[in-house]
């Protein structure tokens, strides 16, 4: 193996970039001009180049927090950053959007309240009146919004992902516009009509059923966008997570830590069922189900 060879083994689990090429170029410098100076003292090439890459590798070794903090800085550089993948036009389309959810919601508010031709003691005995026009600006905005927020995302490229093609783009657009536009629309015909909840649910059926329904034809017809290091670092979190819920001890442990808390929650529930009234007390297994993040975040810590 010659001295380029060596290096690129160091190097051969990350993707190839111009910083990493540059620091990999100076690492190679280096270590021709060790061989070299080695070669001076007397000894032949290949003693030269195994005590040059014996010392090399030794130095790798002690000094993988020093040279961490480089490999950091230059993966951080060449793979965190979103700035180098947006252009002025497409921040500008993410400006624009912003600024369009942020009139509607100005404007929502002001209709809210404001009202229209309504006396305070009207505004306060019947509030579904500004409601429904509040949310009636927000169906003028927010749909668009939210079209051209999930075109811009899904055909963005990031650090980690492959932008997705304009045309899969479109439809991505489509079902975000369908859900929301029918998420809105619910609310609005069920305080605007006086029939009430069946009205209401009536409007799911051409908009936010067909959306969510082509929102899940995506999502299983998808294809895996990651970028090679990105899908590799996946691969390796999710065999470390195998490897620990398949130790027995940490899934009993789990298992009986996770019974406790669902137990303790569902005695608590009914408690305040009774105490404070059980349209507040199912707030509780929110709480639940945060504890048992915390408590599957701190079993899933490595071991030091």
């Amino acid at each position: 193996m010659d001295t380029k060879e060596f290096v690129d083994h160091l190097f051969s689990e990350y993707e190839e970039t111009p910083e990493l090429r540059d620091f990999k170029e100076e690492l190679l410098s280096n270590l021709e001009a060790r061989i070299a100076s080695l070669a001076a003292k007397g000894l032949d090439a290949k003693e030269a180049f195994e005590k040059a890459s014996g010392e090399l590798g030794d130095i790798s070794v002690l000094a993988e927090e020093i040279s961490l903090r480089k490999k950091q800085e230059i993966f951080q550089d060449a793979y965190m950053g979103i700035r180098s993948y947006l252009k002025p036009l497409r921040v500008a389309f993410y400006v624009i959007t912003g600024a369009w959810v942020i009139l509607g919601v100005v404007i929502s508010l002001v209709v809210y309240f404001t009202g229209e031709n309504q006396s305070a003691l009207e505004a306060f005995w019947e509030p579904n009146k500004k409601l429904v026009g509040a949310l009636g600006v927000l169906l003028a905005f927010i749909p668009l919004a939210a079209a051209a927020f999930t075109f811009l995302a899904v055909t963005q490229e990031t650090a980690s992902r492959y932008p997705r093609s304009k045309k899969r783009g479109g439809w991505y657009t489509l079902a975000a516009g369908l859900l929301s536009f029918g998420v809105l629309l619910f609310p609005l015909t069920y305080f605007a009509t006086d029939r009430g909840l069946m009205e209401a649910t009536a409007t799911l059926i051409p908009c936010f059923i067909p959306g969510l329904a082509l929102l899940i034809f995506l999502q299983l017809t998808e294809q895996d966008y990651r970028k090679p290091w990105a899908r590799a670092r996946y691969e390796k979190e999710a065999r470390v997570n195998r490897e620990l819920w398949s130790d027995p001890v940490v899934a009993s442990r789990f298992g009986m830590v996770s019974g406790a808390i669902w137990i303790f929650a569902a005695g608590l529930f009914i408690l305040l069922g009774f105490v404070i009234g059980f349209q507040f007390s199912w707030l509780i297994f929110v709480f639940a189900v945060a504890v048992q993040l915390t408590a599957q975040s701190v079993m899933m810590k490595p071991k030091p």
